[in-house]
């Protein structure tokens, strides 16, 4: 483990192996959406701000945005590293930022997350005012990525489907767990899709939280004349509420 002082920048190595990996022999845009969010996830608890030290048992760390923006992705069997720190904070959210790196230390991509602390009794943001946060611990680390675009109600391009949520889809919080909403956007697209691009770029901005038996449905609109741009937006089938609004881009394999 690789640590600073007061632990303000952690650094976790890993190894990829098969198992772990795509059709392609590289990491999956899940499993790392996974271990961003486990690495969040322990520096929070270093820092003395993680779940465990919450001022009442029904408040928690949920992801409010996340985007991933990649040149490229680790391979099988070798190593790579995730570095997390705190970029900025106010009263309703955080934000955090990601490096990764290959074995050598060269940066493989990026990644940016807006945080907020869920109050699980009645489903609001329950603000960050009851946390101990040290002001210290923002860092002037760089994170080169642009952020997220304001998201917009789309119109499909007749790339349309219905889903249903399952019991595998939800998590600790009992609502949709962030990799699961990001299989189902992949998904939309075919093999051939993933055998000449990666995901270079993914926006994610949840909206409201979607529950176990939720039909959903999955609108895609094209937004690039190159057909490497999409948005997709996720709504109630009953077109109720709003769940989540994503950009994919994908970029040529070298």
């Amino acid at each position: 483990m690789e640590t600073t002082e007061k632990e303000t920048i952690i650094t976790r190595k890993y190894y990829l192996s098969a198992a772990e990996c795509n059709a392609q022999q590289e990491m999956s845009l899940p499993l790392l959406a996974q271990k961003l969010i486990d690495v969040a996830t322990e520096h929070a608890n270093i820092l003395e701000i993680g779940n465990p030290s919450m001022p009442s048992p029904d408040m928690g760390w949920v992801l409010s945005r996340l985007t991933v923006e990649m040149d490229r992705y680790p391979r099988e069997n070798t190593d790579y590293s995730i570095t997390t720190w705190v970029e900025d904070w106010n009263r309703h959210f955080s934000r955090r930022a990601f490096s990764i790196s290959d074995a050598d230390g060269n940066i493989l991509g990026y990644a940016r997350s807006i945080w907020m602390v869920l109050n699980t009794s009645d489903r609001s943001n329950a603000g960050l005012s009851g946390l101990n946060f040290n002001p210290e611990w923002i860092s002037d680390i760089e994170c080169p990525i642009p952020m997220q675009e304001k998201h917009v109600r789309i119109e499909p391009d007749g790339n349309e489907s219905v889903y249903r949520f399952k019991y595998c889809d939800i998590d600790f919080y009992r609502h949709v767990n962030t990799v699961r909403y990001i299989d189902l956007l992949l998904n939309q697209f075919d093999m051939q899709t993933y055998d000449a691009n990666i995901v270079n770029r993914l926006e994610l901005s949840f909206l409201h939280e979607a529950s176990y038996g939720m039909e959903i449905r999955i609108m895609k609109q094209t937004s690039d004349t190159n057909l490497l741009l999409h948005r997709l937006y996720l709504e109630k089938s009953d077109a109720t509420q709003p769940i989540l609004y994503s950009r994919l881009r994908f970029a040529p394999r070298q």
